[in-house]
């Protein structure tokens, strides 16, 4: 069957005429604002408590960790058991984490200690759910509707991160963390009994077999090995988020050494990324059909890279700003390009390890990119590195360029464009 967007309608009301995909965006939203206003409540505690950048670093470290370590398991346990169930079971454990948060923190017993284990909860909690919410999408809309919806996915998840941090530095302001905890709980519970309004059908279970769960594990890197689509747009996804991503863990540097600004700038240069963000994800999903995606993939990387060889040598700070616009907008194009593409052929019984791999090489490459660079920055300054990331994007993408052309043919062949 071939998959062509032959509806009037945009992808955005195709996407949100399925009920069961309204109700879950409508639970999840709002609990994904209150994750990272959360977040941005718990680094500002930690750094009341310590007054240590050091701890704030470790904060991060403990929310990371988990994703990078547990992937591949929660990959498994999506793909052998049902993934509703799954997500109500871990949505239910975050309402005790958050509720056990505000309950200690109304009590007056949090301590440093206190807070890293909760950071570390948060990320096991990332880190179990990500391929669940990943993969539950192709569940509750129809394949022609995918790529619609894995944009609305990407679009609430950037906004989110927009939007939370936000919320959380209007409510420290006015009042405490305090709020945020509670309203994060309330935020879960709400999402929590949206589960239980979808009307869907329970996912086909992996057969239980005597080799046991590493054995399953290894069998989706072998299927992402053996595929030659999935194997090369993870491959692509992996060599561009280590040359372009490192900046958005870097801001902080780059708007007091490259920029001489304060907080006040690096809000300027992040509000400008989630901007761009979300505009990618409105426009890829109102596009709404994966027709064009791999030549689209292949502009953006390109247009990536230049923008971040002009972010890193202009002297003018308000170039920067619509540089992170450009870049929030790309990162979130191209990520969400190859995701839908991968979502699109992978099979069904094997896509929750599939996407676990991406999300750990999503977040991984970005944290090694960014290791690599700040150590090259302490030596050179942050301009040159960037400046050289991006002459090594450029050479990734004439590399994926023609790769993708092969994908673009490969997918016509199979009928899916």
């Amino acid at each position: 069957m071939v998959l062509k967007n032959t509806e009037k309608r945009g992808g955005l009301k195709r996407a949100f005429s399925h009920r069961n995909f309204t109700i879950y965006c409508a639970g999840n939203f709002p609990s994904q604002v209150g994750v990272w206003a959360q977040r941005t409540a718990l680094g500002w505690l930690a750094w009341k408590m310590t007054d240590s950048a050091l701890y704030v670093g470790l904060l991060g470290f403990c929310d990371l960790i988990p994703i990078l370590i547990l992937s591949p398991f929660s990959g498994y346990l999506t793909d052998r058991f049902d993934r509703v169930l799954l997500g109500k079971i871990i949505t239910a454990l975050n309402v005790l984490v958050t509720a056990s948060l505000f309950g200690l923190a109304i009590l007056d017993l949090l301590t440093i200690e206190l807070l890293l284990l909760f950071a570390f909860l948060t990320g096991v909690d990332h880190a179990m759910y990500q391929p669940v919410r990943s993969t539950i999408i192709s569940m509750m809309v129809p394949r022609v509707d995918l790529s619609a919806g894995i944009a609305i996915n990407s679009f609430s998840w950037n906004s989110a991160r927009f939007i939370g941090p936000g919320v959380a530095g209007i409510t420290l302001i006015y009042t405490s963390e305090l709020i945020i905890f509670a309203v994060n709980t309330i935020l879960y519970v709400w999402f929590f009994l949206s589960f239980w309004l979808l009307r869907l059908s329970e996912t086909k279970r992996m057969q239980a077999l005597s080799n046991g769960p590493v054995f399953q594990i290894l069998q989706g890197y072998k299927y992402i090995y053996n595929h030659s689509l999935i194997g090369s747009l993870l491959l692509i996804l992996a060599f561009v988020s280590l040359m372009t991503r490192p900046i958005v863990e870097l801001l902080p540097v780059a708007a007091g050494s490259m920029f001489e600004r304060d907080v006040e700038g690096l809000s300027w240069l992040m509000s400008a990324m989630g901007i761009g963000a979300m505009c990618a994800g409105y426009w890829i999903a109102q596009r709404g059909r994966i027709e064009g995606m791999p030549q689209i993939t292949s502009n953006t990387i390109l247009a990536t890279a230049l923008t971040l060889l002009v972010f890193s040598i202009t002297q003018t700070f308000w170039v920067a700003v619509i540089c992170m616009w450009a870049l929030g907008f790309q990162y979130s194009t191209y990520s969400t390009c190859i995701q839908t593409m991968i979502q699109t052929v992978s099979e069904d019984h094997l896509r929750g390890r599939v996407l676990a791999v991406y999300g750990t090489i999503w977040i991984g490459c970005a944290a090694l990119g960014a290791l690599l660079v700040g150590g090259l920055a302490d030596i050179f300054g942050l301009r040159l590195p960037l400046g050289g990331m991006t002459v090594l994007c450029v050479v990734v993408w004439l590399w994926s360029s023609s790769r993708l052309k092969q994908i673009d043919s490969d997918l016509k062949r199979r009928g899916i464009i």
